[in-house]
């Protein structure tokens, strides 16, 4: 069997192995609603047949974060087993992108380059992380990290070394014209 492309939502179930029950293929996912979200139970995309548990519940340690916007579930920051088939993925609106190297998200938001750029800290100010650009305009991390990625490659911000953190790009300077106005 190979990797999935996709997650599909199988419902929702009060205790953990109710939710293991109703998801019986790789790529398949549940939630645990028990008084509150709890956490999101995942066959394994990568077709290893193991069951991934991921804690939604940051009173219970750390937690990752859930987003639901257009119909699509996002899961922040990515998921990585440490062990047996060691899957590596990123969930964005339902859709999997594998942390290997081979795949790239396909998102192009000008809407959002616009709101994003608006926020940037100006040149010569810290650079803010992507995280706290997303908390900032109720954004999802990974579209505003993939936005500010997109930002810098049309040379409109800078990022940090380690690609985390973003500001407004130096302003190019302005030609000057060799034309002088004697009116003036």
């Amino acid at each position: 069997m190979g990797r999935a492309k996709t997650i599909t939502m199988r419902g929702r179930a009060e205790r953990h192995s109710d939710a293991v029950d109703i998801i019986p293929n790789a790529g398949d996912a549940a939630l645990v609603w028990r008084g509150g979200l709890r956490s999101i139970a995942i066959r394994c995309p990568d077709g290893c047949g193991e069951v991934i548990s991921v804690n939604l519940d940051p009173r219970t340690g750390p937690a990752w974060r859930l987003f639901e916007r257009d119909g699509g579930m996002t899961l922040y920051p990515s998921v990585w087993r440490e062990s047996g088939c060691r899957a590596h993925f990123i969930l964005w609106r339902d859709d999997l992108i594998w942390c290997d190297g081979f795949e790239s998200p396909r998102w192009k938001d000008d809407e959002l380059k616009r709101r994003v750029s608006s926020i940037l800290p100006p040149e010569g100010a810290p650079h803010k992380h992507f995280e706290e650009l997303a908390a900032q305009i109720d954004g999802i991390p990974w579209e505003v990290l993939w936005t500010c990625n997109s930002l810098v490659a049309d040379g409109k911000a800078s990022a940090s070394d380690k690609g985390s953190r973003f500001g407004l790009a130096p302003a190019t300077p302005t030609t000057r014209s060799s034309i002088v106005d004697r009116r003036a």
